[in-house]
């Protein structure tokens, strides 16, 4: 009978010594839960620096000619071609600003370039000199000054010059057609002036 309880009595401490163990392991911390744990942190902290480069307010304008600092400069998105102007040390003496619109909004990589007086270049820009003639009639190339010319697409200061010389000279023009004659002129720019222009 004794040996009975000595052997039920060594069960039992090897069962305890079991269960003591289980509840040892149990207590160890997952070392796998905690590089997940990192990991998601490090993705978290990440974002913000992407979202920050998307939403970039600046752009990059690079602006030359007659202007007493030339260079590329960094400009905020609704920045206009007056900032730039203003930031590369405004205009010099000799600028003509009646072939800078100063309103124009900027783009990001964009080019200026600001001509000096008796340069050749665009008195304006395309887009406003389309507006232009939707808005108001048919300039009088009988009436017309040189600054009225030089409005039309396609005219600068010399063909300005040209026809006006040659009004003086030969007298008021009778069609539109005669412009064949002046100096500088063909017949596929006549074409084109003949939406802009008229001799009434």
């Amino acid at each position: 009978m004794m040996e009975l309880l000595k052997k039920h009595k060594n069960y039992f401490i090897i069962g305890v010594a079991i269960l003591c163990a289980g509840l040892v392991y149990l207590a160890i911390p997952d070392g796998g839960s905690d590089e997940v744990t990192a990991t998601q942190t490090v993705t978290k902290e990440e974002k913000p620096e992407k979202e920050e480069i998307k939403t970039s307010g600046y752009i990059y304008i690079d602006i030359k000619g007659a202007v007493r600092a030339p260079g590329v400069y960094k400009l905020p998105v609704d920045a206009r071609v007056q900032d730039v102007v203003k930031i590369a040390g405004g205009l010099t003496g000799e600028a003509d600003n009646s072939k800078l619109n100063l309103a124009e909004k900027l783009k990001d990589e964009m080019s200026i370039y600001v001509y000096e007086k008796g340069e050749e270049g665009p008195a304006l820009p395309v887009a406003n000199a389309e507006e232009t003639t939707n808005t108001t009639e048919k300039i009088n190339i009988n009436s017309a000054t040189k600054a009225d010319l030089q409005q039309v697409p396609g005219i600068g200061e010399s063909k300005a010059t040209a026809i006006i010389e040659y009004r003086e000279k030969e007298g008021l023009f009778q069609t539109i057609e005669d412009l064949k004659n002046v100096s500088g002129i063909g017949e596929k720019t006549v074409e084109k002036l003949k939406e802009y222009l008229d001799v009434n």
